[in-house]
């Protein structure tokens, strides 16, 4: 068990009973809770002027969209480690769920709050260099994280190189870009966990806007978090963002982000349906499940990317829908992740025919389907 003490920490909550909870479990462990409360702004701006703190740990199960300021100002301004956890503190105080699971859930997150603060990586902004060939892992001088991408592709590929090949076919693709059908024909599902709101922000800003795919996002946060996810991701992407609503279909061009609470799945026109059953698991939304909707339905011209996470939702889905349609598996690195299980855990399967940084990710896909189009 990694030490904690002499390390200030803040917590973050939409919930009383979570806050109190994970201060009285923390200071077991050693740490110094220097913040703790809802997300507002005026936590913010205490965490700003006032308090030394050496990580935050924001609960993503509770969240009000008002604290969209907050948040926000949290993401852009705040220089600290962050590390958003989701799903399980709720849980703390309820007597029919497993102590073994929350124990062993609350040690991983111990774990990974010791080793953040020991190497001082900000996993809140990532900072890509311009020169994308060229950088080296390391801690920055402002304790950003930087990625060497030559690390993360295969030995045929540099991200260098096929930068100019994507700016050549992008021409290519506005030729028909508006014959593209209403329907997606190509969907693909991004899963993540813990860390992967920053990762997927990085591979849909890298995606051109002519690529004819439409993704589906599965990730695990508080229900509350979704409308301000969708919000950034639109902000950064070419891509639209929403959350998915009742009747729609998949179309190119966007991005649906699956709801918490609500069971999300196709009809056999492709349309998105809610049911009334619940999510099958611990884990809200179930990557698993979302990738068997989708896959079944889109079959071969489907695939999936497992970013950062922790646990192993989605593994069994990827090796039904390997097994099934040999379809494209694709993982985030293991050195770019917050916290990699999640990959791992289909890498372990041998399912994963592609693994790279989100960088190294959205180029793979951008250079496969505007090839392909071309």
């Amino acid at each position: 068990m990694k030490n904690l003490k002499d390390v200030n920490l803040v917590i973050i909550s939409g919930s009383e009973k979570v806050q109190n909870s994970l201060r009285e479990t923390f200071i077991k462990y050693g740490a110094n809770i220097v913040l703790c409360g809802f997300m507002n702004m005026e936590l913010v701006s205490r965490l700003e002027q006032n308090v030394i703190a050496d990580i935050i740990l924001v609960d993503m199960d509770d969240a009000y969209e008002e604290d969209q300021a907050a948040f926000d100002y949290l993401l852009d301004k705040i220089e600290l480690p962050i590390l958003f956890h989701e799903n399980t503190f709720n849980n703390i105080n309820d007597a029919n769920f497993e102590h073994d699971v929350l124990l062993q859930e609350i040690k991983k997150v111990a774990i990974k709050l010791a080793d953040l603060v020991n190497s001082n990586k900000n996993v809140n902004n990532i900072e890509v260099k311009p020169d994308i060939g060229g950088a080296s892992v390391q801690s920055s001088s402002n304790g950003t994280l930087e990625h060497d991408e030559n690390k993360c592709v295969s030995e045929n590929t540099s991200l260098g190189s096929a930068v100019p090949v994507i700016t050549s076919l992008a021409s290519d693709l506005n030729l028909y870009k508006n014959n593209i059908p209403e329907q997606s024909t190509n969907v693909w599902v991004l899963g993540a966990s813990i860390g992967g709101p920053e990762a997927v922000k990085i591979f849909l800003s890298k995606i051109p806007e002519e690529l004819p795919v439409a993704f589906v996002l599965a990730q695990h946060l508080g229900d509350g978090f979704i409308p301000l996810l969708a919000a950034q991701l639109d902000n950064l992407s070419c891509f639209t963002v929403k959350e998915g609503i009742d009747g729609d279909i998949l179309k190119h061009g966007e991005v649906v982000i699956v709801s918490v609470e609500q069971r999300m799945a196709l009809d056999s026109k492709g349309k998105i349906k809610f049911l009334k059953e619940n999510w099958a698991g611990h884990y809200k939304p179930s990557i698993d499940s979302v990738i068997e909707d989708v896959t079944n339905y889109y079959q071969k011209q489907s695939g999936v990317i497992i970013f950062s996470g922790m646990g192993n939702d989605g593994a069994l889905a990827c090796q039904k829908f390997s097994q099934q349609y040999e379809g494209k598996v694709w993982a985030q690195s293991s050195d770019t992740c917050v916290v990699s299980s999640m990959p791992d855990s289909v890498r372990q399967a041998n399912l994963v025919s592609f693994s790279g940084s989100p960088e190294a990710l959205a180029l793979e896909i951008s250079l496969q389907y505007m090839t392909e189009s071309s």
